[in-house]
């Protein structure tokens, strides 16, 4: 959605989070938000009076209240900010802000505190969306890379880029506007070429780091697959440390998805526990009449093969739309019974996917039928053995060695990503027109739409409906 607030207004939001809480923050931000904040003020010195940056006692509504007066250019926005910082009673909170609705503020939108920083300056639009991100994290490998992002680290490094790429830019402007000033340096096809090579190399390598970035931001899908019976429930409840999912010894006690969130070594990890798919076919959709007919009198439980059951079979249709969407599939087995053609069939259809292969109840007897596949690891999700070794296995494959180094960026937002990717282009139509031996304007105008892609990073050049949806997904108060 695009912007469609004014910077005259003066807005007002509650910043702690929905319920009741030991404080309760009020922001109001704006050229009017002290002389407003005044109005519900009581207390011998006015707000207007006090020392920017110092916390005051006063009263609102009988209740004790710490005030702190930030001035412009100064505060989180760049412009005169108060925060009210009382008991966190929601009925509170919400009368002093009808007040300040009343004697001329707004509600703030979502985001709409950041937005201002970054319409006055005080960030730039990696910095802005990594406010975000912070608030978002779920574990604190994602929280330590959007701080790096959020302090600059990311816009230091577009910068530079930027930079380079602006200064080869100047010097083929010079050549054309300039071509017998023996005081312009002229540059060879070469020189170009490779200053043109060594930008290629520093864009690749941040956009290499992106599969990785985007995982620790955004977490991974691990979906537990296989047949009834064979333990998914209970490698749920043994990888979260919890009774979670109910397991039972009667097949397909789980009939719809179970979902919790790990933290894998910094990772966020969506574990989700499917339905046991068994059945020939379909992938959980409802019997014909005909396969209704021809199963008739047969026990779906001694024959897995049948799936008359309609919640079972909208379980299993859920279960495959699940492994579809995966990032990994543990494909479990159980390794206690024989490794029946309904095993081999189900693996044959996520083969594709290439899910780990793991060996369940290694503490019952072992089936004395070999079976067709070799297991990576063999567990016993009922006593937690190879649990520590299954959790290694799953990092390994979802991340391999991590490429982050104290002074290296991860690439973790797809809108960074495709404003490399297109300077990356225009780099390469430049080097093409280099080989060419095109004129010069040819390559200082690309060399034009290469840099602004990388200014649309930082947001020198942007828009108001790429900003409105930046912003649109903070919440209201930050």
């Amino acid at each position: 959605m695009p912007l469609k607030n004014s910077l005259d207004d003066t807005i007002a939001a509650i910043a702690t989070p929905p319920g009741f809480g030991g404080i309760g923050i009020l922001r109001v931000s704006g050229e009017k938000a002290i002389s407003i904040a005044d109005t519900v003020w009581q207390s011998s010195q006015k707000l207007s009076k006090i020392l920017p940056r110092q916390l005051v006692t006063g009263q609102i509504f009988s209740d004790t209240v710490l005030a702190v007066v930030m001035k412009a250019p100064h505060s989180y926005t760049g412009e005169d900010v108060v925060e009210f910082h009382c008991h966190g009673s929601p009925v509170l909170l919400q009368s002093i802000l009808a007040v300040l609705f009343k004697e001329g503020a707004r509600p703030a939108e979502p985001g709409e505190f950041t937005q201002r920083a970054f319409l006055n300056g005080k960030l730039d639009l990696t910095q802005a969306e990594a406010v975000a991100d912070l608030i978002e994290s779920e574990t604190e490998k994602s929280a330590e890379l959007a701080a790096r992002q959020l302090s600059g680290a990311l816009s230091l490094v577009v910068g530079k880029l930027r930079n380079d790429m602006s200064v080869l830019r100047a010097q083929i402007e010079a050549m054309i506007d300039f071509p017998e000033d023996e005081d312009v340096h002229g540059l060879y096809s070469e020189e170009i070429q490779g200053r043109l090579k060594d930008l290629k190399r520093r864009i690749r390598t941040l956009l290499s780091s992106y599969e990785e970035g985007r995982k620790f931001r955004e977490g991974v899908r691990v979906v537990i697959c296989g047949r009834p019976n064979v333990g998914k429930s209970s490698l749920l409840n043994a990888l979260l440390q919890e009774d979670r999912a109910i397991v039972h010894v009667t097949p397909g006690t789980t009939r719809d998805l179970i979902e919790e969130t790990i933290n894998l070594r910094g990772l966020p990890v969506r574990l989700v526990d499917t339905a046991g798919i068994h059945g020939t076919g379909g992938e959980g959709r409802a019997p014909s009449r005909a396969e209704r007919v021809s199963t008739a009198g047969r026990n779906p439980r001694q024959d897995p093969s049948i799936v008359n059951d309609p919640v079972e079979s909208e379980g299993i249709r859920r279960s495959w739309q699940q492994v579809r969407s995966a990032d990994l599939i543990l494909f479990l087995v159980d390794a206690s019974v024989p490794f029946g053609s309904e095993d081999v069939a189900l693996y044959e259809k996520i083969a594709d996917k290439k899910p780990l292969v793991i060996f369940n109840k290694k503490d019952l007897s072992p089936s004395p039928v070999p079976p067709p596949l070799t297991p990576v690891l063999s567990i016993s999700a009922k006593n937690h053995e190879g649990i520590e070794e299954l959790k290694g296995l799953l990092y390994g494959r979802l991340i391999g060695s991590p490429s982050m180094t104290s002074s290296e960026i991860l690439l973790t937002n797809s809108r960074h990503k495709d404003c490399l990717q297109k300077a990356l282009v225009g780099l390469e139509r430049v080097e093409e027109a280099v080989q060419a031996r095109m004129s010069l304007e040819f390559l200082a105008a690309d060399l034009l739409i290469a840099t602004n892609h990388l200014s649309e990073i930082t947001g020198e050049i942007t828009n108001d409906e790429i900003l409105g949806e930046i912003f649109a997904r903070f919440c209201i108060g930050k």
